[in-house]
């Protein structure tokens, strides 16, 4: 996992960086809309969302096998919440349409707060909660979660 700001994206030798800091100075990140946009065809594309933050028990974990989330918050602020694989009790046998697993967890769970204008990276195989409310209850979010393909 990486978490930092998007400002600081270029030191991580990340797949497809070029390609996302291309896109990023294309668009404007909160006037994107609809639910997919291939920017790579499959090994590249950009999923935009905009959403209320929830009660992570209203939540699951997810995993996936393929592709790397960089979670980007465009505006308001949210926690995404980590687990070890060893934490994690499987809730949805893997769809390969997806590329998504459900896990539950109840301890060694880790919270980190991202806020507008900061990323979190999650790798395949890494179980990450996004969409947790902060303490101060639901919170509006706009955020772009690029898919990345790993080789």
């Amino acid at each position: 996992m990486i978490h930092d700001s998007i400002k600081s994206l270029s030191k991580y030798n990340l797949p497809m960086l070029e390609a996302i800091k291309a896109f990023l100075g294309k668009h404007d990140p909160l006037s994107l809309a609809g639910t997919e946009i291939e920017i790579e065809g499959r090994e590249l594309f950009v999923r935009p969302g905009a959403y209320k933050t929830r009660r992570p028990d209203e939540g699951r974990f997810e995993v996936h096998r393929v592709y790397a989330d960089l979670q980007y918050v465009v505006s308001g602020a949210e926690v995404m919440q980590s687990a070890p694989a060893d934490a994690l009790t499987m809730a949805t046998e893997y769809d390969p349409q997806g590329d998504i697993s459900f896990f539950t967890a109840q301890e060694d769970i880790t919270s980190v707060v991202v806020r507008a204008g900061e990323f979190v990276v999650y790798f395949p195989g890494e179980a990450h909660r996004p969409m947790c409310q902060r303490g101060l209850g639901p919170e509006e979010v706009r955020k772009l979660v690029f898919k990345i393909k790993i080789k």
